[in-house]
Order: structure tokens, then sequence, then C-alpha cells
């Protein structure tokens, strides 16, 4: 292992101890959670469990209802997770594939190794590499690391240069004993939120201050805070 993996690897096992894993997909339906990812795109997550909630009031998040729900009526539940007109009709057309692909169960996709079920589902509507791979975490605890924005954000930070989804995603798994990878995962978007933040980072109390190549630019820049 680098100098550079060592350290990274260092700070990831401050956070798996900080952050306790907290499954937020757990009990629910598999395609109400792979429908709750999609809202989540280009929003908040705020703002995506605000849509899931009034689109809940109106109708069951399966795919059988969804694929028959006005589609006009889903955009105006979810529009306040913005680009409702987009992701309306794709929801509802994912929801039309996944009857017709998988017979409306989603958790076909366990009988498939993890690289099979994750060419699955890159191949529905609307489901990029992060839908998929979350998906595939959190319903199925497959053993991958999906890439939010807040993960890319802080793994620039500490010196990770690739731009390339797959790329990044497989060093970080590398660094992440198995098991662990579904807490790394959730525990480095909890510490983007709460110390590693976008415009200004609180480097000045950051756990991680010590090994963060990131710390000094940010404070002598004036940007960091407490």
């Amino acid at each position: 292992m680098t100098p550079f993996s060592r350290k990274v690897a260092s700070m990831l096992r401050v956070l798996l101890r900080r952050y306790p894993v907290r499954n937020w997909a757990r009990g629910r339906h598999p395609f109400d959670v792979l429908v709750s990812i999609v809202l989540s795109q280009a929003t908040t997550d705020v703002n995506a469990d605000r849509a899931m909630r009034q689109l809940r009031k109106l109708t069951r998040v399966t795919p059988k209802d969804l694929a028959l729900f006005p589609v006009r009526k889903l955009a105006r539940a979810i529009r306040v997770a913005g680009l409702s007109k987009q992701k309306a009709p794709r929801i509802q057309a994912l929801a039309k594939e996944v009857i017709r692909r998988y017979g409306g169960d989603l958790l076909r996709l366990r009988n498939l190794d993890t690289k099979e079920a994750r060419r699955e589902l890159r191949s529905l509507t609307g489901i990029g590499p992060k839908t998929a791979d979350v998906w595939l975490n959190l319903v199925l605890n497959r053993e991958v690391v999906p890439l939010d924005t807040h993960i890319w954000r802080v793994s620039r930070r500490w010196g990770f240069r690739t731009k390339d989804y797959d790329r990044l995603s497989e060093k970080l798994a590398h660094l992440l004993p198995g098991r662990r990878r579904q807490q790394g995962h959730l525990a480095i978007i909890a510490f983007g939120r709460e110390y590693c933040q976008a415009r200004r980072p609180r480097c000045l109390s950051c756990p991680l201050a010590d090994g963060c190549p990131s710390r000094k630019r940010f404070v002598n820049a004036g940007r960091a805070k407490v």
C-alpha cells in the first residue's frame, strides 16, 4: 500500500468509528427506494424526501401503481424535487420497464452477480452509475461504493485525481473492508455534510485535519470555518 493509500485508509477508519451505519432503505419496497434515488438527482435529499412523502400520499410507489398513475399528477407530486417534467415521465417509463423485464420485482436482480446486476440496472431508463450503485449497496447489500456529490468533493480534497466514476469507486472500495463499504459510503456522505462542505469547509474543527492535504489551502485562503 502506498503512503497516500495508507493515509486515506486511516482517515476512513476514523469516519467508520465516528458515523455508525444507518441504512435508510431498510424495510422499504425496492422500487420505492429506486424512485427515491432518482428523485435525489440534481436536488437535495431534503427536497427528494419531501417529494416522496407527497407522492406516497397519492399512490403506492410500486411499478404497477406508478405505471398507471397519471403522469401530470406524478409531476405535480414531485415538483419540489425539481425537473419534475423530466423526472415524472422517466419514472413512469422506469415502472413499465421493471414490469416488462422483471415482472415488477427488482429483487430478481439478487440472483445475479454484482457486475451483471449493475449492468442490468444501468440499462434501465434514467439509471446512471451512482443510482445503480446506491440501490445495489442499500437494497442488495452489495459491496460497492457509490459516488455522490459529497463523496466526489471529499475524495478530490483528499487527493484523488481521477474523474472516472468506476475507477474512483474501485479505489475507495479497495481501501474499505468489504463488509464496511455500505457504512463507508454513508460515513463519507455524513462527513461531507457535517464538515467537508462545498463552500466553507469546517477545517478548523475537522476530525481529519491532521491527514487532509487540503486543510492548509482552505485555512490560508480564509475559506475554512470552525
